[in-house]
């Protein structure tokens, strides 16, 4: 029987489904849901990830909160509204700059943003309190008042309730203290608005280039798109959501999740269902020993597998065989006498994103000379003016503020570099490849830490390592890729040129609006509930953002570098960051070059790094099943088969959803909170 069947009514004509097709993208409505949506994510995003468990609601660029709210608004709202209203159903245009306003709001609450940025300003006020040399080294640098929200200028602050209600929660009866984070969160915000504007604007620029000029698949686009598609005269539901072997496949998934997430509460009483394998130990003497973990013991993400099988096959085949290339090569390594480490990798990462940056740059040069006459007033548009000020404006407030912050200026350059290049490396691998976890590693610090500390100033390292927390680890959850892809499915669903400032005034609303939101529920987490210092409690809280990635990547630094020395390194950085360009090069080359070129660039700059690590046996088995498909049903077959893999996506995301409620009401009643992680 057909699932959209029950569905039928009268008011499904082809007048009613032209009626809401025929309306624009940017309506009351859409605006009125996107703000609600961007409310839902940025106040329950920091609820859930820092009070009630560890399984985030925003991680990565399939995240979980965006892809319920899609289902929920598809699957129950529309479809009522198709059933009794049709006239009324909202357009694919509309659901398109829904979910753009969705996906946008979710690089703000988590890794995007607030995760760290929040923490900025105090993590050293009470890192130094138990640290008097760092303290020390705080002092010394005579920081300006208004970047904290307690002063610095008399000593560590043990019991300012200011820092120490800040990680162990503020006594019953007592008031957050709001108005000690106004200044410094609007001074550290002046760099963080320069960012956001930044990334976004060079996002907007780059996807013509992508998506028209390149023909990027965009696999997310693609799903995205595939889900919000206008169902047919008669029908309550797209094809993709009518499919049979969507809702098995959506349901297969639900179940396996459901059984393996009860086992989490009442033990084997429960069956579980194995999805993945666990070699570790069957090779305990070298070289073998030196196989990566990460291939030793690998699970299944049914999220990754739908999604790869939306990615072009060379792509897939580059992802998972560049990276067991890479691991097989630390194995010969260790065989020859040496050691495998991750360091140099990091290196070559460097190398490999600047050679990948440079390719983007020869094959757009007709794109780029373009947006560059149209700034200055000459070609046949102006489409994209107003976008390149912008960046270039923003582009500007960061180096500004970093020069007036004190910071040499060679390194102000470089820490904008870092940010940009690293955001649009992600931004390129995931229009590439749709993978739903991936952020780049690169460091301005493996830069600066080749030089003497001679070279460098107390204030340099700090903000270097300060905004490469705040710009760069934030790819995760990159600005720059969740607007694009929004901007993508708006682009494919008929949003056009003349809702084109409607739609930046959209992207303008929902970054004010969800900065504001999810600040505030940020700062109300962390003084309601205490932060816990070590990673092993569950839940860890804000631990990883305010505590380990503060202490591990700014203040150990400062520490190093107050030392008069910054730790050796056992290989030549220069020369893995050379060989790293040659790698990526010569495979740029070779994939344009010849037709049968089997590995691409981008599998080897996506080969390093903790994401790839986990979604390498996903990837290939999403890669094996496609090649399988496609050998024995052709063209046709797969399409087919597309919304079985649609399911595998919306099962595990629902079925993560449904869980993460169930800790909730469980945590709300007294019980221990319970981590069941369905994704990376």
């Amino acid at each position: 029987m057909d699932v959209g069947a029950s569905l039928i009514s009268p008011d499904l004509s082809s007048a009613a489904v032209s009626a809401a097709e025929s309306r624009p993208g940017v309506t009351w409505r859409s605006v009125l849901l996107g703000t609600l949506a961007v409310i839902l994510v940025c106040g329950l995003t920091p609820l859930n990830d820092f009070v009630l468990t560890d399984s985030s609601l925003c991680a990565g660029f399939l995240p979980l909160i965006a892809i319920v709210i899609e289902f929920l608004l598809i699957v129950v709202f529309n479809s009522f509204l198709h059933r009794f209203a049709g006239r009324h159903a909202l357009g694919s245009r509309e659901l398109a700059v829904i979910g753009m306003m969705t996906l946008a709001a979710c690089s703000i609450p988590n890794w995007g943003l607030m995760r760290f940025f929040i923490p900025t300003p105090i993590a050293g006020a009470f890192l130094g309190s138990s640290d008097p040399g760092l303290w020390t080294t705080i002092q010394s640098m005579k920081l300006p008042a208004w970047l904290f929200p307690t002063p610095l200028g008399n000593g560590p602050y043990p019991s300012d309730p200011v820092v120490s209600w800040f990680y162990n929660r503020a006594p019953p009866g007592e008031a957050i203290p709001w108005s000690s984070w106004i200044k410094p969160l609007a001074a550290w915000g002046v760099f963080a608005v320069g960012m956001i504007a930044t990334l976004i604007c060079i996002g907007r620029l780059v996807l013509d280039q992508w998506l028209v000029n390149e023909r990027l698949p965009f696999p997310l686009v693609q799903l995205h798109s595939a889900l919000i598609e206008a169902p047919r005269p008669g029908f309550a539901l797209n094809e993709t959501l009518r499919s049979p072997l969507m809702w098995i496949g959506l349901g297969t998934v639900f179940v396996i999740h459901s059984l393996n997430g009860l086992n989490a509460y009442f033990g084997p009483v429960v069956p579980t269902v194995p999805i993945g394998y666990n070699f570790t130990g069957l090779f305990p003497d070298p070289p073998l020993s030196a196989i990566r973990p990460d291939i030793q013991k690998a699970g299944l993400s049914f999220m990754v597998i739908g999604a790869t099988y939306f990615i072009r096959s060379r792509v897939a085949l580059s992802l998972w065989g560049i990276y067991i290339l890479v691991a097989l090569s630390e194995v010969v390594k260790v065989a020859s006498g040496g050691e495998a480490s991750s360091a140099t990798w990091g290196d070559a990462h460097i190398g490999a994103c600047a050679a990948f940056i440079l390719g983007m740059l020869w094959v757009g040069r007709s794109h780029w000379k373009r947006i560059l006459l149209n700034a200055v007033g000459r070609g046949d548009s102006n489409a994209y003016r107003l976008t390149f000020w912008v960046a270039i404006l923003g582009i500007v407030t960061m180096l500004t503020w970093l020069i007036l912050a004190g910071v040499q200026l060679w390194l102000c350059g470089l820490v904008v570099l870092f940010i940009v290049s690293a955001h649009l490396v992600v931004s390129r691998v995931v229009a590439e490849t749709g993978l739903p976890y991936f952020r780049s590693s690169i460091s301005t610090a493996q830069i600066y830490t080749n030089f003497s500390t001679d070279n460098l100033t107390t204030r340099s390292v700090f903000f270097a390592s300060a905004f490469n927390v705040l710009g760069v680890i934030s790819t995760r959850d990159s600005a720059m890729t969740f607007t694009q892809t929004g901007g993508g499915v708006a682009i494919q669903n008929g949003v056009g040129p003349r809702e084109r400032r409607s739609v930046g005034a959209l992207i303008l609303w929902t970054f004010v609006l969800g900065c504001i939101v999810a600040g505030a529920a940020t700062i109300y987490c962390h003084y309601t509930y205490p932060t816990p210092l070590s990673r092993e409690v569950i839940p860890s809280r804000n631990n990883f953002g305010s505590y380990y990635i503060p202490k591990r990547d700014v203040y150990d630094g400062l520490n190093n570098f107050a030392a008069g020395k910054f730790p050796g390194k056992p290989h030549n950085p220069w020369a893995w960051m050379g060989i790293g360009f040659a790698i990526t090069g010569v495979l740029e080359f070779g994939a344009k070059r010849f037709g049968a070129w089997p590995l691409l660039p981008v599998g080897f700059v996506a080969s390093y790094g903790a994401f790839i690590g986990n979604a390498w046996f996903s990837i290939f088995i999403g890669w094996a099943v496609k090649s399988l498909v496609v050998k024995f049903g052709g063209a046709q077959l797969f399409v087919r088969t597309k919304p079985i893999f649609v399911g595998l996506i919306l099962g595990e995301a629902l079925a993560a959803a449904a869980f993460l409620l169930l800790n909730a009401i469980l945590v709300a009643k007294g019980y221990p909170s319970h981590n069941v992680s369905f994704l990376l």
